[in-house]
């Protein structure tokens, strides 16, 4: 009786431990809910990279993300692969900073008015009329001069890897179009709130009202702002066309995001892993160039064709003055931006 109860025993235990095993979360990315590392059935160790952005589902971002993941887990056989939150379900793109520090998510995108509170060569970035189209905007985010600038994130646990873009920016107002510098004078724009853009809008006379974007749409219509400065890949989604009505595709600014990595996470991967991943990346970067693009040219079709919309224009050079002296003062206080805005202008004269 002994050895039977023996041999039960045994045999319950085994048991268990084929439930344990076979225990656990899964998901799509493959089996690691809060991001991290698993043994893959290829015999290699599954990397799952949790990441997250402020921007809806369908914007140029996370298409550049889905493609990323893809292109990740065809590269490695599907051991590594994204955990994809976008809009701003990890909290907002502070909170993300703080995570990212901390090691809670492993990367993020994150804009770079928000990278300029952490570094003021961010504000390189938020420069008035940089570039003047998507092709001199990447040869300008993928050069040397523009991935310097994450090495003054020393205060950050954070590696920059790359930028995706959300297009340029253009003035969209509740009535008055905006065509000339005098036009903005005494006008409730709703910014984003980095040093840099302030001391642009201040310099025009302008009334610069920071907000988050999801309360915008009310704050058009409630007449809180009177329009706002806003990218090309949000006019669309945010449905801001309903309430305002004169649209100026200005292109004062190119609005970009940082593809953000936990330093400790990073330095975690193999040269293989790392290879892989700043390989895939780059081909994201491509595809996200030519999304955005083709995407601004079909935004602005669709826009002509809403109901008492109407769609103007401006000089570039009447806002020469202004340029000049923010670009003058910032230059002084960052040589990196001083390096950035030097390298855009070769860009321009190619």
């Amino acid at each position: 009786m002994k050895k039977g109860l023996l041999l039960s025993i045994a045999a319950l235990l085994t048991f268990s431990l084929s439930l344990a095993g076979c225990g656990g979360a899964s998901n799509s990315a493959g089996g690691a809910t809060e991001g991290g590392s698993a043994p893959s059935g290829n015999g290699g160790e599954k990397l799952v990279l949790k990441i997250g952005d402020i921007t809806k589902p369908n914007h140029s971002w996370n298409r550049a993300l889905e493609k990323l993941n893809q292109d990740l887990q065809s590269k490695s056989d599907g051991r590594i692969s994204l955990e994809l939150y976008p809009g701003g379900e990890l909290g907002n793109e502070k909170d993300m900073m703080q995570q990212l520090d901390t090691g809670n998510i492993d990367m993020a995108i994150i804009t770079a008015a928000e990278l300029s509170s952490h570094s003021d060569a961010f504000g390189a970035w938020l420069m008035p009329f940089v570039v003047e189209n998507h092709d001199q905007a990447y040869k300008l985010w993928s050069s040397q001069e523009s991935m310097a600038l994450f090495e003054t994130l020393g205060k950050n646990n954070v590696h920059g890897l790359g930028y995706l873009s959300s297009g340029f920016r253009y003035y969209l107002m509740k009535s008055a179009p905006i065509t000339q510098p005098a036009d903005l004078a005494s006008k409730k724009l709703r910014v984003t709130p980095s040093p840099t853009i302030l001391d642009f809008y201040k310099s025009l006379q302008v009334s610069p009202t920071p907000m988050p974007l999801t309360e915008v749409y009310t704050a058009l219509q409630t007449g809180v702002i009177d329009g706002i400065d806003i990218d090309s890949e949000s006019v669309q989604p945010e449905k801001l066309y309903e309430i305002a009505k004169e649209m100026t595709p200005s292109k004062h600014m190119y609005w970009i995001g940082g593809i953000l990595i936990n330093k400790d996470r990073w330095s975690g991967l193999s040269d293989e892993d790392k290879k892989l991943l700043e390989e895939s990346i780059t081909a994201a970067m491509e595809f996200n160039a030519q999304d955005v693009s083709k995407n601004e040219t079909e935004g602005l079709e669709f826009l002509k064709q809403q109901p008492d919309f109407t769609i103007s224009e401006l000089k570039k050079e009447d806002f020469a003055p202004y340029v000049e002296g923010v670009e003058s003062a910032w230059s002084a206080k960052s040589p990196e931006i001083a390096a950035f805005l030097k390298k855009a202008k070769e860009i321009s004269n190619q």
